[in-house]
């Protein structure tokens, strides 16, 4: 955007392009912001040209957001809550009579390994507390810049500049097999069996991959890839095969059904995971205590 034309930027325009990439219609944002129809289409006019980008090309009955606008949508949304908490500072949140719904974007791992304590914690402290758990598609970082969901759960990598993040748990990884199959307990056994590789552990930094290169540079023979945990629990509890998965996943998934679990025979790094959340929620008063209620109900320090 050239300098010059940020004096025909003004807040109205930014309350404008939020609406539109909140509603993809130039009609829909018209009646959103109480204005009608040709004013809106006047202010993307002038939005395409402060920005020298198209911003949104026609896709069926809406608008479809170009990738310049949908990079905008996160800073957009920090911009414009830090405009609001200049004009009506929140109050405090009172988790033990206040009601909230807070929406979480996770793999299956969390739902595994930490939503169970987490919602055990708010139902004795938060009554009035409700979450919902959102998977992780595409681009979930879009979620957040939507305002569609308040946290995430997942590596870092996955933190945007909008964004900030702390790192709040590490797991170890464990071999699962079926009742009867036999665990490695080499590297070379390790490779010598067929694996089910589960998508999201590229997420997760590739840990498993990249430790097999240090060790001489073979690879798994991967026979089904999967798009989550729960599919490789299932697959591996009927199968031969053996899965590698973060030690909350494998226990939780022995008790339940026929596996064995054991070490790694690998030198691994932890699946670390940390909560991500857009920085304009930084000092949003129900946000912030979402964060400390979190870490405290899984037993870590805020």
């Amino acid at each position: 955007m050239h300098t010059m034309k940020l004096s025909g930027l003004d807040l109205d325009l930014l309350v404008a392009l939020d609406a539109l990439l909140d509603t993809g219609s130039v009609s829909a944002a018209a009646a959103q912001l109480h204005r009608s129809q040709p004013a809106m289409s006047r202010m993307l006019g002038r939005l395409r040209d402060c920005f020298d980008d198209p911003l949104f090309v026609p896709h069926g009955r809406g608008l479809a957001p170009t990738p310049r606008a949908l990079a905008l949508r996160g800073p957009l949304k920090l911009s414009l809550s830090e405009v609001q908490q200049l004009l009506s500072p929140p109050r405090a949140f009172d988790p033990a009579r206040d009601t909230a719904h807070f929406r979480i974007v996770s793999s299956d791992y969390a739902a595994v390994a930490l939503m169970g304590t987490i919602v055990s914690w708010m139902h004795d402290h938060a009554p009035g507390v409700s979450l919902s758990l959102l998977p992780v598609t595409g681009n979930p970082e879009h979620l957040l810049a939507s305002g569609e969901a308040d946290l995430m759960f997942g590596p870092k990598a996955l933190c945007p500049s909008w964004c900030a993040s702390a790192p709040f748990i590490e797991d170890a990884w464990m071999c699962v097999r079926r009742k009867g199959e036999v665990l490695p307990t080499t590297v070379s056994e390790y490779l010598q069996m067929a694996h089910v590789a589960v998508h999201l552990e590229r997420a997760f930094g590739n840990q498993i991959d990249e430790a097999l290169r240090k060790e001489g540079g073979a690879m798994r023979r991967v026979q089904v890839t999967v798009p989550d945990f729960a599919a490789a629990v299932f697959i591996t509890a009927n199968s031969p095969l053996l899965a590698t998965l973060p030690s909350p996943v494998a226990r939780a998934a022995a008790r339940l059904l026929s596996l064995e679990v054991g070490e790694v025979p690998l030198s691994l790094c932890g699946s670390f995971v940390s909560m991500i959340w857009p920085r304009r929620l930084d000092r949003d008063p129900g946000h912030e205590w979402l964060r400390r209620a979190v870490m405290e109900s899984v037993g870590v320090e805020a």
